[in-house]
Parts: structure tokens; sequence; C-alpha cells
């Protein structure tokens, strides 16, 4: 992540927490496992953990913003 400051970019060190698939989901307005198909097939970014999904909301938004172009 960049920040802008002063004119110049920074590095973020601030951490962007993880969405679980029923946060991504509430957050997207489908359900959990529409999110976990989606990502399986690549379609929206995500991380498998052990057997949890994992997602950025900052990814999740990057997403629909293109579905919207």
């Amino acid at each position: 992540m960049r920040e802008e400051d002063n004119g110049q970019k920074k590095e973020s060190t601030e951490f962007e927490p993880l969405l679980d698939s029923q946060q991504a989901a509430d957050l997207m307005g489908v359900h959990p496992e529409t999110v976990k198909r989606r990502a399986r097939s690549g379609e929206i970014p995500g991380m498998k953990l052990g057997k949890v999904w994992r997602f950025r909301a900052s990814g999740l938004e990057t997403y629909i913003r293109n579905l919207m172009r």
C-alpha cells in the first residue's frame, strides 16, 4: 500500500485485515459459497489458508469496480 505525503509516495506499514468468506459475502451481497467458488476459479482474488478462504477488502473492491466498467 502506498500513501501520498506532500506529493511523494511512501510505503504504508499498516496491515490490511483479512476477511473470511462470510464477511466477503456480506460486503458483496452474495452467498459465502459464491465467494468461495469464484475464488477457487480465480475470478475473485483470495487465498486459502488451511481450510479457510481469506480475502482483502481492497481486492474485492477492485474486482467490483472492474465489473462496473
